[in-house]
């Protein structure tokens, strides 16, 4: 008896413990009833819907309240019987009986759905202001990263994971009169052209090493307005035209490899001179804006869409939007070209005082659309078309960036060695065609390192074909949108290099493939990013004209940001 006398004390105590705790249990549901409370009150307050007109709640509602009553049996042969409309009482009686969870996600969705439609405006009011920085200075820019695996005609296989491009664009518009760019681009500081590793921080005995920067890759000042005036001046570090995309850059090159054309003779300079296009267009009023189509990704997108959802993810709703017309500009005066002139370098001829090299340009241009509407030629595989042929001169090839690095040790020997490029570009429906052929018209003689006297005459070409998917007659660049493929052929001549003594052993120099192809297809998978993959493969000039007579096969994958 005593014992059980000692235990009730026990017992007493867990009951009470007992009682605390659910009393704490029941004090945190109240707390958290009442904050479900709050958040369906707030909720309720800021809904558009309560905001501007409140019956349209009770509309909205209606279907799903009377979707849970049963409906009245039907008669077979009887029109359909409309189920009976409730009252607006009775609606909201019948909303207040709804779980609470029900209604706090019916509201949050429905807010959801509100803030994206706000969004939504909102990028489509800056949008009409694009990437301006100010009323003057528009910024754009692209970063691109590249994995891939490259064969080589003399060593094993190479994987590299890299950053392919690295670029920012000023553009600078002070009236329609005076205009300007300024284009900075990221440089690790090991290529042929500007290595630092030479410098005296970086130590002289460990190659590859260099020093990363951003530096000045192209700018330039114009004066003029070819759509008002058939003259204009420039100035500025600029690619100068020769060629397709080494200065007339109107259908970019699609592949992620660079063509021979554009690796051997782009030539970059300080240059000044004059451009003109005629005739000028006459002045007229804008014409009406259209209402340009939509081009969807296909692949890429859709399947990591639909990945996502596997997983688990839903998208909040969103407000549809009809896209904004957008004015069409009017047509560029049909004939264009330039004249640039600049300074050579002190290698070719040493010691020069004179502004002797220039670069001079002309090219015609059209397009039309078969006298058809554009909103009849869907299904159209020729119309719309456009061309583009130019042809360009140059004093002196040698001064592009690789046949100068290349062949720097032999400059003084050969001199100025004119040359002259003939391009095409053209675009018929959703198929767009590039051909090039860049060439000296001189021979180059020199006598190489190991005394044997060379004759050559560089020669390049390049011939590519891309197709745009879900194509419509309003694209104007294939390749810029949607999903595409491309295949491109490039070759070269006289391109085998030349042998220099380095260390006393002789290096081969200045030499690319004979044959290069591409095989390429890319994606948009949203707006400003693109990704692609690529086959190459490149053919060596054979044994007995100076080469290794191999063949070196690579793969390349691409993520491109584009702002």
């Amino acid at each position: 008896m005593f014992s059980l006398v000692l235990l009730i004390p026990s017992y007493a105590a867990a009951e009470n413990e007992d009682i605390a705790a659910l009393r704490r249990m029941l004090g945190e549901l109240k707390a958290e009833n009442h904050k479900l409370s709050e958040r369906l009150s707030a909720l309720e307050g800021t809904s558009p819907a309560r905001r501007t007109k409140p019956v349209a709640e009770h509309q909205h509602q209606a279907p799903a309240v009377m979707a849970a009553k049963p409906a009245p049996a039907a008669v077979v042969g009887s029109p359909p019987v409309d189920p009976p409309a409730l009252p607006a009482a009775d609606l909201s009686e019948a909303a207040a009986k709804r779980p609470l969870n029900e209604r706090i996600k019916e509201l949050e969705i429905g807010w959801a759905a509100n803030e994206n439609a706000t969004r939504q405006i909102i990028r489509d009011s800056l949008s009409k202001t694009g990437p301006k920085i100010n009323s003057f200075l528009s910024l754009s820019g692209v970063v691109e990263g590249l994995a891939s695996r490259t064969g080589s005609f003399t060593g094993p296989p190479q994987d590299n994971l890299s950053l392919g491009t690295a670029e920012l664009d000023f553009d600078i518009r002070l009236s329609d009169w005076l205009t300007g760019a300024l284009v900075l681009h990221f440089d690790n500081g090991t290529g042929a052209i500007f290595p630092t590793g030479n410098q005296p921080v970086v130590p002289t005995n460990l190659p590859g090493i260099g020093v990363d920067r951003f530096t000045l890759d192209r700018t330039h000042v114009s004066v003029g307005d070819l759509m008002q005036f058939p003259i204009a001046a420039r100035f500025g570090v600029e690619v100068l035209h020769f060629g397709t995309s080494t200065g007339v850059a109107r259908l970019d090159t699609l592949s992620i490899g660079t063509p021979l054309t554009t690796e051997v003779f782009e030539n970059r300079q300080t240059a000044g001179g004059l451009e003109f296009a005629w005739p000028t267009p006459a002045r007229q009023p804008p014409p009406a804006p259209v209402v340009v189509p939509r081009v969807s990704p296909l692949v890429v997108a859709p399947a990591v869409s639909q990945l996502m959802r596997w997983l688990g993810y839903t998208p909040l709703p969103e407000r549809p939007f009809r896209p904004t017309p957008v004015t069409v500009p009017f047509d560029p005066p049909p004939f264009y070209g330039s004249v640039m002139t600049y300074k050579g370098s002190d290698s070719i001829i040493p010691g020069r005082t004179k502004i002797d090299d220039y670069n001079v340009s002309l090219g015609y241009r059209t397009r039309g659309h078969c006298g058809v509407p554009y909103d009849q030629l869907t299904d159209s595989l020729i119309c719309p078309w456009t061309l583009d042929f130019h042809i360009d001169y140059s004093t002196s090839v040698f001064e592009s960036r690789f046949l100068h690095s290349s062949y720097l040790p032999f400059l003084s020997q050969i001199g100025q060695i004119p040359g002259m490029a003939a391009s095409l570009k053209a675009s018929f429906g959703p198929f767009a065609f590039v051909g090039e052929v860049n060439a000296a018209i001189q021979d180059a003689r020199f006598v190489d390192g190991l005394g044997i006297a060379r004759n050559m005459m560089p020669m390049t070409w390049q011939a590519s074909i891309a197709y745009q998917f879900d194509w419509n007659p309003w694209i104007t660049e294939i390749g810029a949108q949607g999903d595409f493929i491309s295949v491109g052929y490039s070759g070269s001549k006289d391109m085998a290099g030349a042998t220099l003594l380095q260390n006393g052993a002789p290096t081969r120099i200045g030499f690319v493939p004979q044959h290069r192809l591409f095989l390429t297809g890319g994606e948009w998978v949203m707006d400003g990013l693109k990704v692609a993959v690529e086959y190459s493969a490149n053919w060596d000039y054979p044994v007995s004209s100076g080469g290794t007579g191999k063949v070196a096969h690579g793969a390349f994958g691409l993520i491109q940001l584009n702002f």
